[in-house]
């Protein structure tokens, strides 16, 4: 009656089986007992209104459902040509999508389907098809929920309309726009129009405990309303037949599809050059739903150089690209993540490449002319150098300064902007002139490096002035000596 299930591996009502396309869900509540119909059916014309029938299952992850089946009964003497349409909505469990402020008119809103579908199909609109089947000419079940069979609080429990007898009915409904369902706990509520007939469509109960189908837990049993208890709901089985100890119903049908698997993100290896801006692929990711658009992708990129930015995600049928545009201010290995979000299924998966970032500076040096003195200390600039890399700084070289006597120092490096100055101290002990020859290296892992040679005119020191200095005589010393000159060629004069 119901599709084989295609695979066993049971947890918590799912059946999930690997596949060429990722994870294959499935769920059955097993084959139809006999032992409840509950009306279910749209609003329609000429006063035809709406009856909800109700049963429920979940998702662990995730999950795109493209395909259902549900057995019903049609009234005796109906046509199968009369399903005319079919909707299914799904609804999640009480209290979301509901107001929990106001007073219901029912025992409980506990385990119930909420005030308002999450998601509904019509094959009206359309976005499913659908095919029906006869299983059986004449099926008879033990007991009923029909139209006026629903009544609010403290009226609720009647027992039920009693035994019905119809043919039995499959419906094979599948989803042209498939169901986006995140993990959660859901209710199917499927309804069918009878055209000409304003008879109803009765949704058969499934086994409970589901022994056939795929056991889950915690089952929550079947729920109905009509257009006049909306938007509260009864327990079909505990609130409707009630009794000492009251019985509780599922619904019959079964559910197919997908569960969504993360994207499978592999990284690209890249080789930019620093401070050269690079736009280019950095990750390739396969996602199991060939169905989905770039669009329902966002990706994010962790340079690993403390920038991040947004990728953009190109592709289709299930294979997307991330590409990315960043410019690194130097050169190394970089790691780069990719996160990639799949927006639609609220999935994430990311993973881990490398840049690995080129030397890109050319360096050109020019030697300065300088002057110093013998003995005395010298400090000053000794080379200028220009940068193609306009965002290197000072702290991103090393510079050294050979100073032509056989002296080698370190030297300061000073500027920005592509131009810089190396400076540093020395002391020649010789006058004279010497080539002064100056390297520029990038920092590790930089392998720039570039060298200029320039001169330096060191003079002879000069002569100590305290020894080579004529004595000078002051006043008084030069009349002494005046004196005494002129008493020296007396006594020569008297000696002749």
């Amino acid at each position: 009656m119901f599709r084989h299930i295609r695979a066993v591996s049971l947890f918590l009502g799912f059946l999930i089986a690997a596949s060429s396309e990722g994870a294959t869900f499935t769920f059955s509540t097993g084959n139809p007992n006999g032992l409840m119909a509950v009306a279910s059916r749209p609003a329609g014309g000429g006063g035809l209104f709406e009856i909800e029938a109700a049963d429920d299952f979940v998702t662990l992850s995730t999950t795109t459902v493209n395909h259902a089946t549900f057995t019903g009964l049609i009234p005796t003497g109906t046509l199968l040509t009369s399903v005319s349409q079919v909707v299914v909505e799904i609804y999640r469990v009480f209290p979301q999508d509901s107001n929990t402020v106001r007073t219901p008119l029912v025992p409980t809103r506990v385990n119930s389907p909420s005030d308002v579908a999450f998601d509904f199909r019509d094959s009206t609109v359309p976005n499913l098809t659908f095919t029906a089947s006869t299983l059986n000419a004449t099926f008879t079940v033990l007991n009923s929920v029909q139209q006026g069979g629903i009544h609010p609080s403290p009226n609720q429990t009647t027992g039920g309309n009693g035994p019905i007898t119809g043919e039995e009915v499959l419906l094979d409904v599948t989803f042209t726009t498939p169901f986006s369902l995140p993990a959660g706990h859901y209710f199917f509520v499927p309804k069918v129009t009878l055209t000409g007939s304003g008879n109803f469509f009765y949704w058969l109960s499934g086994e409970r405990p589901i022994v056939s189908g795929t056991p889950f837990a915690p089952d929550l049993q079947s729920w109905t309303r009509d257009a006049f208890l909306d938007p509260d709901w009864l327990r079909v089985g505990t609130d409707i037949v009630g009794g000492t100890t009251p019985p509780t119903f599922n619904g019959a049908f079964s559910l197919d599809g997908v569960v969504a698997n993360s994207p499978a993100v592999t990284p690209v290896a890249i080789s930019p050059f620093e401070a050269v801006s690079f736009s280019g692929i950095v990750a390739s990711f396969i996602d199991a739903d060939t169905l989905q658009p770039p669009g329902n992708f966002t990706a994010t990129v962790d340079w690993g150089d403390g920038t991040t930015s947004a990728g953009t995600v190109t592709g289709s049928a299930g294979s997307f690209s991330v590409s990315g545009t960043h410019t690194y201010a130097d050169e190394g290995s970089f790691p780069v993540q990719v996160t990639v979000i799949d927006i639609a299924n609220s999935l994430s998966a990311s993973s881990t490449g490398t840049a690995t970032v080129g030397e890109s500076d050319v360096l050109v040096g020019t030697g300065l002319a300088i002057t110093a003195t013998q003995g005395v200390a010298f400090t000053g600039a000794v080379a200028s150098f220009t940068d193609t890399d306009a965002a290197n700084v000072p702290g991103d070289f090393t510079a050294t300064i050979n100073w032509g006597d056989t002296t080698t120092t370190a030297g300061i490096v000073s500027g920005g902007s592509g131009t810089f100055l190396v400076s540093g101290s020395h002391t020649y002990a010789g006058a004279g002139t010497f080539p002064v020859t100056v390297t520029l290296s990038d920092d590790a892992p930089g392998t720039a490096t570039a060298t200029a040679v320039g001169s330096a005119s060191v003079a002879a020191a000069p002569v100590n002035a305290n020894a080579s200095a004529v004595p000078t005589l002051g006043g008084l010393g030069l009349l002494i000596l005046t004196l005494s000159l002129a008493a020296f060629g007396a006594l020569m004069t008297r000696s002749r």
